[in-house]
């Protein structure tokens, strides 16, 4: 009896450090809400069906900075933050900018519906099996990176976070205008 005490006890603690070793040798990009500049070499595919059916893809929006947001309707803090995302586009409106919504694992009349009632007015792609999600490593939702006009993730947000806050409006605003500076 001993012995199977002292057994599960040790399974408990190597198990136990194991994860913490695992977790702390794991590159963390952000914390839940808190938006941090990255830099990352390569970006995965993203090429989804949007709400309509059509096939979209990423690379359509190359020349703007992007607000890319991974979400779920089935996410408090998802539908949380979604409002701010769409006075954020509407501020920034400019041609530029663009705002993409990625649904993670939800039937397309679940997302229209959310997206009726939350009246978004970007575009929304239909991430239906998580493949897209989990090769962008967005494992928490929401996950929203803001890229660049070269299509590089410069920022990642974990959690939900206040999109239109004056502090972010300015990150993006700038990035904007830096992008418009060297394409004029």
């Amino acid at each position: 009896m001993r012995d199977s005490s002292l057994y599960a006890r040790f399974v408990q603690t190597s198990t136990l450090a194991l994860m913490l070793l695992s977790v702390l040798s794991f590159p963390t990009v952000s914390e839940a809400g808190e938006l941090r500049a990255v830099e990352v070499p390569a970006l995965p595919e993203l090429q989804l069906p949007d709400l309509s059916g059509q096939d979209r893809a990423l690379s359509e929006f190359r020349g703007k900075v992007v607000l890319l947001n991974f979400w779920a309707s089935w996410c408090g803090p998802c539908l949380e933050e979604m409002p701010s995302i769409q006075r954020l586009a509407e501020q920034i409106g400019d041609e530029s900018f663009a705002v993409i919504a990625v649904n993670v694992g939800e039937a397309k009349r679940r997302v229209k519906t959310s997206v009726d009632r939350l009246g978004i007015d970007f575009p929304v792609f239909l991430d239906k099996d998580g493949k897209v999600s989990k090769r962008w490593a967005a494992t928490v939702l929401p996950t929203t990176y803001i890229l660049d006009r070269e299509g590089m993730i410069r920022y990642v947000g974990r959690g939900p976070l206040e999109w239109d806050r004056l502090d972010i409006t300015e990150i993006i605003q700038r990035m904007v205008a830096d992008e418009q500076a060297a394409n004029p």
